[in-house]
């Protein structure tokens, strides 16, 4: 990807899988002005700090949060998300990211009881969630994508946004970090990627997927782009 061009804010997104991509999150920076420096891990090397990164986006993946001994690079993806907590840089943990930002910051991410969620849900903001200057640019009634099958205990201090129905725990800020445990990346492209790659495994049906994908794409374009411009200073 090429340099930023001069005076615009850089956003460094951790990517973890090669179809695990930014998806919106790319169109979104590009309105705001934002340039997004993608890390392709774990075959590029994901760096120790932000250096002069104005935030911090770390995306969602197959692996668990705590398979550290398989995939060294969330050792220091957490690293990131501690640097960026520090600094007050914005950063946006997105599923496994979530799930990293939570465990790097003194929550814990694990196995769900309720197993795997997958597909199109709904999302109640709670008074907080309403009033993020991220999250709240998601509106109500909220429809979300998800695909996991872990979750998250948020680190003590963060406030709730979004609770669900089969899993409680959706969405958390502590400082200038914000996790979503939903994938508000997706548009149709990506996820006929997604539905192709699994073949015939999926209980729920690839045209659900993408009808909710033309339903709720403009919501979480303003999600992301309501990030980046709190990345971009705006």
């Amino acid at each position: 990807m090429s340099p930023p061009g001069r005076g615009s804010a850089r956003l460094l997104v951790v990517q973890h899988e090669p179809d695990a991509t930014p998806g919106l999150l790319t169109a979104a920076a590009s309105a705001a002005g934002v340039e997004l420096e993608v890390v392709e891990a774990p075959g590029q090397p994901v760096p120790v700090g932000l250096g002069d990164a104005a935030g911090l986006v770390v995306l969602g993946g197959e692996m668990d949060a705590d398979e550290i001994d398989a995939y060294p690079h969330l050792e220091r993806t957490m690293a990131l998300l501690r640097d960026a907590a520090g600094r007050g840089a914005p950063a946006l943990g997105i599923c496994l990211g979530a799930q990293l930002a939570a465990a790097a910051l003194g929550g814990r991410a694990y196995p769900g009881p309720a197993g795997e969620e997958l597909g199109w849900t709904k999302l109640e903001l709670t008074g907080a969630g309403r009033a993020d200057p991220v999250l709240g640019a998601l509106g109500e009634p909220a429809e979300v994508f998800e695909w996991h099958h872990d979750t998250f205990e948020p680190p003590p201090g963060a406030s709730q946004l979004a609770r669900g129905a089969r899993y409680e725990q959706q969405a958390f800020r502590l400082g200038s970090v914000v996790g979503v445990q939903f994938h508000p990346e997706v548009d149709g492209a990506l996820l006929a990627a997604w539905w192709a790659a699994a073949g015939l495994r999926l209980a729920y049906p690839e045209a659900d997927a993408l009808a909710g994908a033309a339903r709720n794409t403009a919501a979480s374009v303003r999600l992301l782009g309501a990030f980046c411009q709190v990345a971009a200073g705006r």
